[in-house]
């Protein structure tokens, strides 16, 4: 009698795989992790389906435990992450080059700013930008109000800029 109900379940969560990707691609940046992230979440959601006790809450559910996720990840990898000597940061500043160079090292300027903010800042401003989450499905994914949602996005969007804004012209 149980198949029914899980197949319904997994009928509920499957729409979300792009944005559950986007979500995990926000936290990891970098699509490869990205997609190992989105299949481990939709691994343990596909176990503990029976957990969700409505079905409306399915969503939201799913949200909660691909941040956790990827929390996780970020958790067990942070520990061994390095930047290597010769970075690409390195080598395009030693070059004279321009144009696509000078785009990939401000989006990697983004990358570590959206990085180096705070964790409550970082989990809005991800679950906003690359999830593409309303202000109201933020807020009930991190059962915080809307309000708060608004605050600490501004705040993290004032923090990026201001980042953005050194390492131009630092």
């Amino acid at each position: 009698m149980s198949e029914p109900a899980a197949e319904t379940h997994i009928e509920k969560i499957l729409p979300y795989r792009e944005e559950i990707f986007l979500l995990c691609l926000g936290f990891s940046r970098n699509a490869a992790v990205a997609e190992d992230l989105c299949q481990d979440v939709y691994l343990k959601a596909c176990r503990k389906l029976g957990s969700v006790r409505s079905p409306e809450a399915v969503r939201f559910w799913l949200f909660r435990l691909a941040r956790n996720v990827c929390r996780d990840h970020h958790r067990r990898t942070r520990i061994v992450a390095f930047d290597p000597l010769d970075s690409r940061a390195d080598l395009a500043a030693a070059s004279n080059g321009g144009g696509m160079d000078d785009f990939e090292d401000r989006l990697a300027g983004l990358k570590s700013a959206v990085e180096r903010l705070p964790a409550k800042l970082r989990e809005v401003f991800i679950l906003r930008t690359y999830a593409r989450l309303s202000y109201e499905d933020v807020a009930r994914t991190l059962r915080i109000r809307e309000g708060t949602v608004m605050s600490r996005l501004h705040r993290a969007r004032t923090a990026v800029a201001g980042m953005m804004r050194e390492n131009r012209h630092g």
